[in-house]
């Protein structure tokens, strides 16, 4: 079964103690009469004053000498005094109430916006390996290729290409790190799959936040995208790389296709159902179909 986040699981506590609260509220409530207590708005308690409830004075004892009417009299001026304390009192514990229930929605605000619900009191240890990369162009290209897929020199001749790009250029008061730093770890994803890329363990390996590698691989795919026109374009048709090409393709196919040299699309297409000229028996058969698309140049 799937777990709960701690975020919902702690969302849901929230909502159980404001509906808890909420049913007590009106429990009180209901014991009262509703035209003996006014509404909560119009309360002259004051959300920002601490609520102290003090114990009703007790009756003061009634003295032998006094006639039948002051006891009269003394007993109701004590119950109308009795009754006006206990509103007092009910705005009192309606005003509390209504304070706690609003301090429990802020809580359920904040849980809702926060990013991070538990820091960890110990941050993550890293250890960068970036400058290992530098002895492994020296010493041992092969390891260099194993972490970012290409060799020292390709290495070298991107980073000229995008290096004065204004993607790298810091708008804020925190500097950014080395293009050369982003682009290691921009071309190390992009030469990994799996777990390998996820942003924790790239962090952990160049030794910077998750952030970070994030903001480092966004940059990086800016400044290589905005290289597009410089390096991919249509050749000319009386150009050497035009021959060269329909050379090639008239080679690989056939001589109808010497001009359909810019495009060859071999995306390959599941087959849903078998067609009936190749049914094999019982023998189970995967049949796909690859889509090429080859416009033609043709010369003038």
């Amino acid at each position: 079964m799937p777990r709960n986040s701690s975020r919902k699981a702690l969302l849901e506590k929230i909502d159980t103690f404001a509906l808890e609260i909420a049913e007590r509220r009106t429990k009180i409530m209901d014991q009262y009469d509703p035209e003996d207590v006014s509404d909560t708005e119009e309360s002259e308690v004051e959300d920002d004053i601490p609520i102290i409830i003090d114990p009703l004075s007790p009756i003061s004892p009634i003295s032998p000498i006094s006639p039948i009417s002051l006891i009269m009299s003394s007993m109701s001026d004590n119950e109308s005094d009795s009754s006006e304390d206990t509103i007092a009192v009910l705005r009192q514990e309606e005003a509390q109430y209504r304070r706690l229930l609003g301090a429990i929605s802020a809580l359920r605000d904040e849980v809702l916006k926060a990013r991070v619900l538990q820091r960890i009191p110990v941050p993550v240890m890293r250890a960068s390996q970036l400058p290992l990369l530098v002895h492994f162009a020296d010493f041992r290209p092969h390891l260099f290729r194993k972490k970012l897929r290409i060799d020292p020199d390709v290495f070298d001749c991107i980073l000229d290409q995008i290096g004065g790009h204004p993607i790298f250029v810091s708008r804020g008061n925190q500097p950014q790190l080395p293009v050369a730093v982003q682009l290691a770890i921009f071309l190390n994803r992009a030469g990994h799959y799996g777990n390998a890329i996820s942003p924790e363990d790239v962090a952990q390996w160049a030794g910077v936040s998750m952030g970070s590698v994030i903001n480092c691989t966004h940059r990086v795919m800016v400044a290589v995208l905005d290289q597009h026109n410089q390096f991919l374009n249509v050749p000319g048709e009386e150009s050497e790389d035009a021959e060269m090409a329909q050379q090639w393709v008239e080679e690989g196919s056939c001589p109808g296709w010497r001009n359909g040299i810019f495009v060859a699309d071999g995306s390959v297409i599941n087959l849903v159902f078998m067609v009936k000229h190749f049914t094999t028996g019982n023998h189970v058969t995967h049949l796909t179909v690859r889509c090429v698309d080859a416009p033609c140049c043709k010369k003038t």
